[in-house]
């Protein structure tokens, strides 16, 4: 027997949600050289290519191959290499892998943590954060939190990693 697939999909339109899609999965994090834009810490839907705020862990009916394909096929206006279908994959499954069925999820920076996280100390992709919470939890009460922290390009140039 299969052991099923727990991946992320969207949980509602709080807060910022660009995708007008009822339903869909995650895709991919395509976050560029500015995080603050929204592509640091937002879930980009693989339908219509736009951003959310908040994905829910959830069992899907989907092999990872299929999920693959849904969010690369066409992405690059191609099929996708079977090269990039795996590497995909194995990034998908380090980003999910503790995941808990039920749980609401943000994005930072190359992670997903719990909504209700505390104490989110880690380096990213792009800069290191120490954060009390998740600020997009947070921004439900206090929007003005975001600007201070995720959606703020002082806060990521403060915080940048260092190229190596």
């Amino acid at each position: 027997m299969k052991t099923p697939v727990v991946f992320l999909t969207k949980a509602s339109d709080d807060l910022i949600s660009y995708c007008t899609c009822e339903r869909t999965y995650i895709g991919e994090p395509s976050q560029m050289d500015c995080p603050w834009c929204g592509c640091g810490w937002l879930f980009l839907c693989p339908k219509c290519r736009r951003a959310f705020t908040f994905a829910q862990a959830e069992e899907v009916g989907l092999s990872w191959e299929q999920l693959a394909h849904n969010d690369l096929d066409g992405k690059w206006g191609r099929q996708p290499t079977s090269q990039e279908v795996n590497g995909w994959i194995k990034f998908m499954k380090t980003l999910m892998k503790d995941l808990k069925v039920g749980q609401q999820y943000v994005y930072i920076d190359g992670w997903v943590f719990p909504t209700d996280s505390r104490k989110l100390v880690f380096e990213g992709w792009h800069a290191r954060h120490e954060l009390d919470g998740a600020p997009q939890f947070s921004a439900l009460k206090d929007r003005t939190y975001l600007e201070k922290t995720l959606n703020s390009k002082a806060y990521w140039e403060a915080q940048k990693i260092d190229p190596k």
